[in-house]
């Protein structure tokens, strides 16, 4: 269920940002993002295109169909309605009368996909009227990925609840092979499942358990046929990502690697040494900035990851951008850490989260390493980390665990 629809608190942004106000538009459910602003619910019939202007100062107005009148019914504002397609271009002109610029789920060159809801045809509509169309990304973020306290609070707690889960993994792996017996990524895999339940956190997939090859695919998923075993001497690569039930909850996301043996290569280690150091290298910069009471954007943050990566000699293995907004979607709609697959110019604000995790995807050499963790930075304060990050390599047969448990 969407919250309710804040008119005044998207007047006050529109009027902020310069803009003269944010046109919706809707056609089968595609921009999801419209829904969750307005406040609509999903399922509604929406088999006719509506549009929703909202100005920055004064009423908002509506244009829906002659067969689907009661589209917007809970939204407020005047309605007109349209029959054919001459009539909807006639009551668009009507709708946008007297604006200069509207913002729309629209992203210039598609730099930030997941704001890019309105196809290239509307666009082309509206402009057809005289008025400038600018992207409502940084309005998307503010009315869609930030977090009120009680999301906050959820977030923290989910953070602190998964590393139990990957705990548990870590030493399932470490009892079954001191135990002679077998257990494969998918075995590992439902078992995670199963913890994430019993530490009363819900997931909608499957957690990636990687060995070897499989690790350097960032989005391996075992399946119960062609699952490779896990044996001593494998390098394993478990990402996981999970929150409280109930509606208004957040996701915490994290990836850990680990070597199952008591020794690891020195290849291993350097590789996790920069992608640690990559990591880290992004949340200094964001830290630095806070502090020093300057902004910094999605981009900026993973160029400072990137660079430690590419200084180490690893460039040619990055295959994806630093890290992604989280909200109660495992993506959300937020800035992400990305000049790499995108250009994300948003900043990354205050009440958002997002996860940095680089990696560095080997193939050839048989093994991926990415190292997760969740940031979250709060109405106040300093920007903090949510759970516990991992800073030394994981060896799962040494004559002791190491503790994983120990930082929050």
């Amino acid at each position: 269920m969407n919250d309710p629809f804040d008119l005044q608190a998207v007047q006050e942004a529109l009027r902020q940002q310069g803009v003269d106000g944010w046109l919706f538009a809707q056609f089968h459910g595609r921009d999801p993002l419209a829904d969750r602003v307005l406040g609509l619910a999903p399922e509604g019939l929406q088999t006719r295109r509506w549009y929703y202007f909202v100005p920055s100062n004064g009423e908002p107005r509506k244009l829906v169909h002659a067969i689907e009148p009661a589209a917007l019914d809970e939204v407020p504002g005047p309605k007109e309605s349209y029959r054919t397609w001459g009539e909807l271009e006639g009551g668009l002109s009507r709708l946008l009368e007297g604006v200069g610029s509207v913002a729309m789920q629209y992203s210039p060159m598609n730099n930030i996909p997941p704001v890019a809801m309105v196809d290239a045809g509307t666009v082309e509509m509206i402009q057809r009227t005289g008025v400038e169309v600018v992207s409502a990304a940084d309005l998307v973020q503010q009315f869609t990925a930030t977090l009120n306290d009680a999301e906050i609070a959820s977030h923290r707690q989910a953070g602190k609840m998964l590393p139990e889960a990957m705990l548990a993994a870590f030493r399932e792996v470490r009892r079954c092979l001191l135990a002679g017996e077998e257990i494969t990524e998918y075995e590992l895999q439902q078992y995670i499942l199963q913890h994430i339940e019993l530490v009363g956190l819900t997931t909608p997939d499957g957690p990636i358990v990687a060995v070897n090859e499989h690790a350097a695919d960032p989005h391996y998923a075992p399946g119960p046929e062609g699952s490779s075993p896990i044996r001593r001497g494998d390098w394993l690569l478990l990402d996981m990502w999970a929150k409280e039930p109930g509606e208004g909850k957040i996701f915490a996301d994290i990836s850990w690697t680990a070597q199952v043996d008591d020794t690891v290569p020195e290849e291993r280690v350097k590789v996790f040494e920069a992608v640690r150091g990559s990591r880290d290298a992004a949340l200094q910069l964001i830290r630095d900035r806070y502090e020093a009471g300057e902004s910094i954007c999605g981009y900026e943050a993973d160029r400072a990851a990137r660079e430690v990566l590419e200084a180490a000699g690893l460039g040619e293995w990055i295959q994806h951008r630093t890290g992604h907004s989280i909200t109660d979607e495992i993506h959300g709609s937020g800035a992400n850490l990305d000049d790499f697959e995108t250009h994300d110019d948003r900043q990354l604000a205050r009440r958002t989260c997002f996860s940095i995790e680089p990696g560095i995807y080997i193939a050839e050499r048989g093994f991926g390493a990415r190292t997760e963790i969740d940031v979250l930075i709060p109405a106040e304060g300093p920007p903090e980390v949510c759970g516990v990050m991992q800073h030394e390599m994981i060896l799962l047969l040494a004559d002791e665990m190491p503790p994983i448990l120990d930082e929050s």
